[in-house]
This record gives structure tokens, sequence and C-alpha cells, in this order.
């Protein structure tokens, strides 16, 4: 479960820690009756895919619900989706309807570049080592048909976004 705290602009009101949308609107009300409205939201503790998911979606007071109904329970392939399509420029709520369509491959891209090689095209025996698998990893990155989001972590379906 993730955990923020939400802290006020103005000096004059101490803010609140939360983990999830009611403790939020709980805390909200109790400031807004003291003469406070906007706090900034941030992240304190949750799982490590989190953190930057949080960042990258810009959670604030006018989303934190869509964090704690869309964002909190997701595992560490589906925030990596989701990051990738904000990081594109993608709005939240478009990278919500859009990021299973992230095909993501763990491995370096030479080792894609041969799993497609291997699994589309029939090569002789004597004619495999001839074959510059980091060459051709290397067009794929130029041509933007996979992207490279992390280290050993490919989208591999670049071209569709």
């Amino acid at each position: 479960m993730t955990e923020f705290y939400a802290q006020p602009y103005s000096l004059d009101h101490t803010g609140f820690y939360f983990d999830s949308f009611e403790k939020f609107e709980a805390g909200m009300e109790k400031l807004n009756q003291k003469g406070c409205e906007e706090v900034e939201i941030q992240f304190i503790d949750g799982e490590a895919h989190l953190v930057r998911l949080s960042e990258a979606a810009h959670i604030g007071q006018g989303n934190v619900d869509t964090w704690f109904e869309e964002l909190d329970d997701l595992d560490e392939t589906e925030a990596t989706q989701i990051f990738f399509l904000l990081d594109l420029g993608y709005s939240l709520e478009d990278a919500l309807e859009r990021y299973e369509e992230v095909s993501l491959f763990n491995g370096q891209a030479k080792d894609y570049a041969y799993d497609i090689i291997e699994e589309t095209t029939e090569i002789p025996e004597n004619l495999r080592y001839y074959i510059d698998y980091d060459a051709i990893a290397r067009d794929m990155k130029i041509n933007g048909e996979i992207i490279e989001i992390d280290h050993d972590l490919i989208v591999t379906n670049a071209y569709d976004f």
C-alpha cells in the first residue's frame, strides 16, 4: 500500500498522511474547515516501481483519486507500461486505456534481435555465424522498432506509439 503526505502550501497549516482516497478526503475536509484548500501531494512510502510512476503521472490533488482507483495495485510490468506511455507524452487517462498494448521484452536488444530472427527466418547452419545480432539490434533501435526503457528492458512494438 502506498502512503502519501498532503503538504499545505500555507505554512499556517499542518499536513497529513494518507493511504486511501477516503483518508485524503477526510484530511482535506479538516483543512478546508481551517481555510486551507490546496496541498502538494508527496510520495512517502510504497513499492519501488510506483515511485517513478507517481512522479510521471504527476499525482496531485486533482487526480489522487485515480491513483487509488487505478494505479496503486499495479504490478511492476503494468507500471512500466504506463510509465512508458506517460514518458511519450500520453495523458494519464490515455495511458490507462492503452498500456496493455505495450509489449515488453526482458533482456538486451541483441537477445531480442536473435529471438526475432530465430522465430521468423530459417537460416542454414553454415551461415549462422555470419549474422551480426548486435548490428541488427542497433538498426532496430535507430529505426524506432524497439526502445530500451531500462537496463535489460525493451519495448518491442514502439512503432505503435
